[in-house]
């Protein structure tokens, strides 16, 4: 019996010391599935908080914007945070933030209409083609390709308005998020044929933060490694039919 109270005591004394450290931080979400789902509020980051909260004790009090409004609000202050950046695509913002260790990736690849499908190991086996891209979207590997004319870039809005028009054959090919991709071909029979090819790049991301944050930093950490080492965070992904 004394055992059991001393291990409710040392219980209840972790969970008060947590609560009492706990914070609220403000997120910024866009509504991106299936990373980021407004529909319902759910995805995969959204998934990913959820498992952090239940670590760290801390809220995470998550808000959909339109896409343009994250960059600006956090540079002004008003997000603690936003998720599944790479440092290296805001370098050059007026506040790049502070990072948290790697969660995931952002894998762009080619996806093809059925039987079209060929390797392309390094730009230049794009040569002469037509590639529907996201517009306003940089793809520093293929820059000099499209800068010179010998890689034709077709523009569109986002991702599934690409999907849609590569499964009316509009395109041969084009370039997308592969978790996008993954999550619309495996319950969509519109999307079904189409085929997944190889790899454009691939960026690890994390979780940006507010330079005041910089003490809360550590906390996150902790909490995204046991995550990883747990298979927690693959097992997310894998939900949504995502596998990197």
């Amino acid at each position: 019996m004394k055992r059991l109270i001393e291990a409710t005591g040392a219980l209840c004394l972790s969970w008060l010391m947590q609560s009492a450290c706990a914070d609220t931080f403000e997120v910024g979400f866009y509504d991106y599935p299936p990373m980021m789902i407004e529909d319902g509020r759910s995805g995969i980051y959204q998934d990913i908080f959820d498992e952090v909260s239940r670590l760290t004790g801390d809220t995470f009090n998550v808000q959909y914007y339109p896409y343009p409004r994250i960059g600006l609000l956090f540079n002004e202050g008003q997000l603690d945070i936003e998720p599944g950046v790479y440092p290296g695509w805001v370098q050059n913002q007026p506040r790049p933030g502070i990072f948290s260790v790697p969660f995931g990736k952002v894998v762009d690849v080619l996806v093809f209409t059925p039987n079209r499908r060929f390797p392309v190991k390094r730009p230049e086996d794009l040569r002469g083609k037509s590639v529907g891209m996201v517009r306003g979207y940089a793809y520093p590997e293929l820059a000099p390709l499209i800068a010179s004319g010998q890689l034709d870039r077709r523009n569109a809005l986002n991702e599934q308005q690409l999907l849609g028009m590569l499964a009316r054959s509009r395109f041969d090919q084009i370039i997308v998020n592969k978790a996008i991709a993954q999550y619309h071909l495996r319950d969509s029979q519109e999307y079904g044929q189409l085929e997944i090819g190889d790899v454009i790049s691939s960026y690890d991301v994390s979780m940006r933060l507010q330079p005041r944050h910089k003490a809360w930093l550590d906390r996150l950490d902790a909490a995204i490694i046991q995550l990883k080492q747990q298979g927690t965070i693959d097992k997310i992904y894998a939900s949504y039919g995502v596998y990197l």
